[in-house]
């Protein structure tokens, strides 16, 4: 860990000896000086791709975008949407929006779209900048989600988020059945260490936990990890505002399941699992997300929230296999190959095919490609 940035968390911890999880992962993520997807040089070290941190869906084959575009496309069409609102919520180096824009530019060239797009990070503004001069569109960039509806016009929205909700901070609370109490998980810092430790909830607090419990406390076993955000809770509230107010849709891809219980929170450096406290400000860390309480807040929203689909059942019901046979037409033998590895990467169970999970919600009145609720 650099020297700078072990300084500045034990300023942080300061009188109090602690700082929660969500605001430790929040300064090692997120810090404008500090944080890790503002710290990586463009130049020496890649934050996306194979020779980086991690991979995702858009950089391992074309076939994922250009099907959220194909997507985005029916969803237009059913809805006889002229003009849009494009939204994505953590863009990474752009390559998502680029696909989804080839098949749009492609397939329905009437259709008039301003991209609006949510990133924290300089570093990647760079990335996607550079991927996305070559369309003719209005791109505006924002770091800040609640800020994003005030330059909205009033045309519909479609939302889009790829491994976004997963690298959010989040907090653990731990319930002792035989106790009845809740602890939070807290980092300390001893002996210029970092380690883990618990402090008890107040009272005032217990309320806030039970509230997003998907089961009675009663029915937890002793010593149940609970995992809650309440950040992904404010940015998805925000996101059914921004639905209601201009009428669309939104899409998520995040590996998640339906409940916040267990420790999920991984730290991943050069595309390996790594120690929590190894490489502090140069590991992403992410969390499995709970699209029980994403559910929830949607539902409270008075939107429709659809049944999820693994990866593989979305890409499937959008006809991941017929492109690919088209596209293997004109292929070399070594294109075939890297097709059916990614391919494979996307859809196989051992891969992203199930732990990855799509869920779109809507206005009641927007008729939504290939989801049931």
């Amino acid at each position: 860990m650099q020297r700078n940035l072990f300084n500045y968390l034990k300023k942080k911890i300061g009188k109090d000896k602690y700082l929660d999880l969500e605001k430790f992962l929040n300064v090692i993520l997120y810090d404008k000086k500090y944080g890790f997807y503002n710290t990586i040089d463009k130049t020496n070290g890649e934050l996306i791709g194979n020779k980086g941190h991690f991979i995702t869906g858009p950089e391992i084959s074309q076939l994922f975008g250009e099907l959220i575009g194909v997507w985005v496309l029916e969803l237009c069409k059913n809805n006889k949407f002229k003009n849009i609102n494009l939204i994505e919520l953590g863009p990474g180096k752009g390559t998502l929006m680029s696909d989804v824009l080839r098949v749009l530019s492609r397939q329905n060239k009437s259709l008039k779209i301003t991209i609006h797009l949510l990133e924290f990070s300089d570093k990647l503004k760079s990335f996607q900048t550079e991927t996305l001069k070559k369309f003719n569109f209005s791109v505006l960039w924002y770091k800040d989600i609640f800020k994003l509806k005030y330059k909205l016009n009033n045309n519909p929205t479609i939302i889009i988020s790829n491994e976004f909700f997963d690298c959010l901070p989040i907090n653990q609370f731990k319930f002792y059945k035989s106790k009845n109490i809740f602890t939070k998980v807290i980092i300390k810092l001893n002996e210029n260490k970092f380690s883990f430790d618990e402090k008890l909830l107040k009272d005032q607090e217990v309320p806030i936990i039970c509230k997003n419990l998907t089961n009675n406390p009663d029915n937890l076993k002793d010593e149940t990890i609970i995992e809650y955000s309440g950040l992904i809770s404010s940015y998805v509230d925000e996101i059914c505002k921004i639905i209601l107010n201009n009428n669309g849709a939104n899409l998520i891809i995040d590996y998640g399941k339906e409940n916040p219980f267990g420790s999920t929170i991984q730290s991943v450096y050069k595309n390996q699992k790594s120690n929590f406290f190894d490489h502090i400000g140069q590991s992403d860390y992410s969390s499995l997300v709970d699209f029980k309480n994403i559910k929830n807040i949607v539902e409270g929203n008075n939107l429709l929230f659809y049944s999820l689909k693994t990866q593989k059942d979305f890409l499937l019901d959008m006809g991941i296999n017929s492109r690919i046979e088209n596209l293997s037409l004109n292929s070399t033998i070594l294109e075939r190959r890297e097709l059916m590895s990614g391919y494979e990467r996307l859809i196989s169970k051992r891969q992203m095919g199930e732990i990855f999970k799509v869920n779109c919600f809507a206005k009641k009145n927007v008729v939504v490609p290939i989801f049931k609720v």
